[in-house]
């Protein structure tokens, strides 16, 4: 140990006659805890947050959508194979879209219809995630879920309907259930563009469907317009033979889907390729920037704290500069000087950062694993509880981050104590 950081570890630890200089000290240190504390617990939030909504978007929406207007796709089984082959693809299946009127128990309701495989969806979106028995029910545990949705499905099956003599189900977007007043067990109208001729003239075609579950993926523009039926029902409704909209495809990466959906395209020119990403560009943008402007402003109350650093290593140079003056008398050069108070700076910068990552850890546990502040169903994607996810290159960023600032501030002062001319604190001793 140089006689730098033994003075150092002195000045830092040992009473003093000013006892401001401690109390300033102690505020500096919660300073900067503060702020990594502050860092750390939102940086995660609006981590969780992306990640809920991320996960909430391809619950009903797969992460590439390969598609032909006015549902031209037939004979897809050679591109479907061809996509199954890709090593990054882990699942392809086909959907159908069709804008359709339901009606309830009250007005009718303009709902974006979309046509799924119930055995294939599952290993393309996460719908499994967000079916529900009730409408804004309580979020089942992960095991009840799987059971919920693995019969919700089943149910669905134009198939399985057929062959128990069932009535055809449809799940419903959670708002669009409420608008429609309808509940598991009651029975919509479906109300297709597809004309049928009658003794009176042309009407369009109606089927009565069973309300047999819910969607709830917490996005409002989701759940309002989305509803489910089996792609195979809504072929024989539209009378659309073996056609499909399109097919969609799960990959190994959601964040590679716009790079993958470019080697895609190049499969066949007589489709259009899309993907999650792009579709959704606008919200994911918006949500980065705010993590960006929140990271910064966040960051300033490192700063601030990091200022209380440079007043307490002022002072104490002011205090200490009889000391000094003999550390320099006695052959103490300018950098074992400026060493001696930069250890001091670098020492509570270290504790303040250091428990302020804990603390901020911490903080993040008690928010993933108890119900602190209670959501209202419907209004948050994912559940009714706050979302954290710790990204540990934030925490790593944070931390970076605190650690030079309060590097930064201590030059001055570690500087200012170096050049102190030791004749004149000597002069009148």
């Amino acid at each position: 140990m140089g006689y730098e950081t033994f003075i150092g570890k002195r000045y830092l630890f040992s009473p003093r006659q000013d006892r401001s200089i401690s109390v300033i000290t102690w505020i500096s240190i919660g300073g900067v805890a503060l702020g990594v504390i502050a860092l750390i617990v939102s940086t995660s939030v609006m981590n969780g947050f992306r990640t809920n909504l991320q996960n909430a978007v391809t619950g009903s929406l797969p992460h590439i959508t390969i598609f032909a207007w006015d549902d031209g796709m037939k004979d897809y089984s050679r591109l479907k194979e061809r996509l199954e082959d890709n090593p990054k693809v882990e699942g392809v299946a086909p959907y159908i879209y069709k804008q359709v009127m339901l009606t309830g128990k009250k007005q009718p309701k303009g709902a974006l219809l979309r046509g799924i495989d119930p055995e294939q969806e599952p290993g393309v979106t996460n719908i499994s995630s967000f079916l529900r028995e009730e409408v804004y029910g309580f979020t089942p545990t992960e095991k009840n879920q799987a059971l919920i949705s693995e019969k919700l499905l089943k149910r669905l099956s134009h198939r399985e309907a057929r062959g128990k003599k069932l009535k055809d189900g449809i799940i419903l977007g959670a708002k669009l259930a409420r608008q429609l007043e309808a509940s598991v067990g009651d029975s919509v109208k479906l109300v297709s563009s597809e004309q049928r001729m009658t003794p009176i003239g042309d009407v369009p075609r109606i089927k009565k469907l069973e309300v047999i579950g819910v969607f709830e993926s917490g996005i409002s523009g989701y759940d309002e317009v989305l509803a489910f039926i089996d792609y195979r029902l809504l072929q024989k409704i539209y009378r659309m033979n073996e056609h499909i909209t399109g097919l969609g495809v799960r990959i190994s990466n959601p964040e590679n889907a716009p790079e993958i959906a470019h080697e895609f395209a190049e499969f066949s020119d007589e489709y259009i390729v899309g993907n999650w990403a792009d579709e959704n560009k606008s919200i994911f943008q918006v949500m980065k920037l705010e993590k960006i402007g929140l990271f910064l402003i966040l960051t300033l109350i490192i700063v601030v704290a990091a200022f209380n650093i440079v007043s307490s290593l002022i002072m104490l140079v002011l205090e200490k500069s009889r000391e000094i003056a003999i550390l320099k008398a006695l052959g103490a050069n300018d950098s074992g000087i400026r060493k001696i108070f930069f250890f001091q700076g670098l020492v509570i910068g270290s504790l303040g950062t250091i428990g302020g990552v804990l603390l901020g850890l911490a903080i993040c546990w008690v928010l993933m694993n108890f119900e602190i502040i209670d959501i209202p169903p419907g209004v948050y994607p994912g559940g009714n509880r706050i979302p954290v996810l710790i990204d540990w290159f934030d925490v790593a960023l944070t931390t970076l981050a605190s650690f030079v600032i309060c590097m930064l501030v201590t030059l001055y002062p570690s500087t200012k104590a170096s050049r102190l001319n030791p004749v004149d604190p000597l002069r009148y001793e």
